[in-house]
């Protein structure tokens, strides 16, 4: 219409946007492979105790399909290098290995644990992030189950309490990376380093921490 600002895209753009895509899908697909190819660490079988992990997001996945993006969205990750907590057994194990593309999980030892609650932890205060950095936060929220401060969510989650999910679900999804500049990427080649990294990591965790945090 006249007055309007009308922009038409030209054939050779619509060539273009196609092979992005499909390149895109490509290389996850290759992702996808490659994860399910590696066998480095290997799937604790025949015990299914409850352990304290941590499920990092490692690809954006723009132009992946929508029930892994819905699923990645589900699990709090909706960001590259967003992370949570999570109950790591055999069977949660098992149901993170369609996601091997998209995530790296493992277990997350003590040290880490009391570095993401004290340094790294946000909630939602009324649809706004805040840091939680004030005990009085978590006594008003979790008082009522014995959790006080911040020390008391560490021990909580780490351990697997019975209000484990309780204080997980305080917790906004953690914000593990900076964006990092085009030099560095290109002579740091840091993103793909980290992507390599997917999949089960066992113990391995920390050694992906140390990179992100």
């Amino acid at each position: 219409m006249r007055g309007e600002d009308v922009r038409i895209k030209r054939p050779e753009q619509f060539v273009r946007e196609f092979r992005i895509k499909e390149g895109s899908k490509q290389k996850m697909e290759r992702r996808k492979r490659q994860a399910a190819a590696r066998s480095t660490v290997k799937v604790p079988k025949g015990s299914m105790k409850k352990t304290v992990g941590l499920v990092v997001r490692i690809h954006a996945g723009r132009h992946t399909d929508a029930s892994i993006k819905k699923e990645l969205q589900q699990m709090g990750l909706n960001k590259k290098y967003e992370a949570k907590f999570m109950v790591l057994d055999e069977a949660a194990i098992a149901g993170l290995k369609a996601l091997d593309a998209y995530v790296a999980y493992g277990y997350v030892s003590l040290k880490f644990v009391t570095e993401l609650v004290h340094n790294r932890a946000y909630f939602n205060d009324k649809g706004t992030r805040m840091p939680l950095t004030d005990n009085l936060v978590v006594e008003k929220a979790l008082g009522s189950k014995g959790i006080l401060c911040l020390e008391d969510m560490v021990n909580e989650i780490y351990n697997v309490k019975e209000n484990f999910d309780a204080c997980t679900g305080l917790l906004s999804s953690f914000a593990l990376a900076a964006p990092i500049g085009n030099f560095e990427k290109k002579m740091l080649d840091y993103h793909e380093e980290i992507e390599k990294m997917g999949g089960f990591m066992g113990d391995a965790m920390d050694d992906l921490l140390i990179k992100v945090l």
